[in-house]
């Protein structure tokens, strides 16, 4: 922003763009930045001329309402809501946003996939890149932007560590196993790149998340499971199967990077459902 000018003289347009750029600053993931921009762009679409200075809490309701009509889900259209606000708070219009209430999420228990679907999606993979991808995935629980972010210097393969930059920079270490660390010690001599997993096209850059998420489905598909895998269902995975063979949440918690318990608490209730599906497998056939 040029000296002397403020927010308020600027145009809707500009007031995204900064505050797009505050994302940037704030080391916000690329998948969180694109998300908001598009939804903030479709915001500002859907005012028409009117001024973001001037937006009360019922255009608000409406753009989502107008989300909701276009077939948006309800998880989207949290995620919307959560866009706009962050944003008119960002500009100083937080008084816009008196009595606004955020609208409800759809509290599905997460998904996961059992072991022998993961080694059968392993077992598709026709190279060791695409191979590590799933098993770092699996065993470590990261996110798909803290998978592609790992340098070779992060990780200790005598300690079996990785040193993973989270959200809002946050440090932390996960763990992997033995033969996890066999097939990183020979894939990394062969990595010519800081990066674990460069780009294809440019070794002085990590992949895009997008080209993991391509290779999950691809490989899912060719190991014929039929659920849509993703990176986060492996985050699921991962935490719900250490759940059930005994970790303590607050464990899972700290693997996960979760800065609240409330979201790891979640995945006691996977487990809990876990536990009656496999006693009614059980018990059901002896009585």
């Amino acid at each position: 922003m040029s000296k002397g000018r403020t927010t308020l003289d600027l145009s809707n347009r500009e007031l995204v763009d900064l505050y797009v750029s505050h994302l940037v600053a704030r080391n916000r993931s690329d998948k969180t930045i694109k998300t908001f921009r598009s939804v903030l762009e479709s915001f500002i679409e859907f005012l028409g001329g009117k001024s973001i200075s001037d937006v009360q809490v019922y255009d608000i309701d409406l753009f989502l309402a107008h989300l909701r009509q276009r077939g948006w889900k309800p998880d989207s259209i949290y995620t919307a809501a959560v866009a706009v606000k962050r944003f008119l708070e960002f500009i100083g219009k937080g008084d816009a946003l008196r009595g606004f209430e955020l609208p409800k999420r759809e509290r599905k228990l997460p998904r996961y996939l059992e072991p022998g679907e993961v080694k059968k999606i392993v077992e598709a993979a026709s190279n060791v890149r695409d191979k590590l991808i799933v098993l770092l995935l699996f065993s470590t629980g990261l996110r798909v932007a803290e998978l592609v972010n790992i340098r070779k210097s992060d990780i200790d393969l005598e300690k079996r560590t990785i040193r993973v930059k989270g959200k809002g920079s946050k440090e932390r270490y996960v763990y992997f196993p033995q033969s996890v660390a066999e097939l990183l010690a020979t894939y990394i001599e062969s990595v010519n790149s800081e990066w674990l997993f460069p780009s294809p096209k440019n070794p002085n850059v990590h992949v895009h998340y997008t080209t993991i998420e391509r290779a999950l489905k691809n490989l899912a598909r060719r190991a014929g499971i039929s659920k849509r895998v993703t990176p986060h269902l492996l985050r699921h995975t991962f935490a719900t199967l250490s759940l059930a063979a005994g970790l303590d949440v607050r464990e899972i918690q700290e693997l996960l990077g979760h800065s609240n318990l409330n979201t790891t608490q979640v995945y006691a209730h996977v487990s809990r459902e876990r536990l009656r599906r496999d006693y009614e497998r059980v018990w059901d056939s002896l009585i």
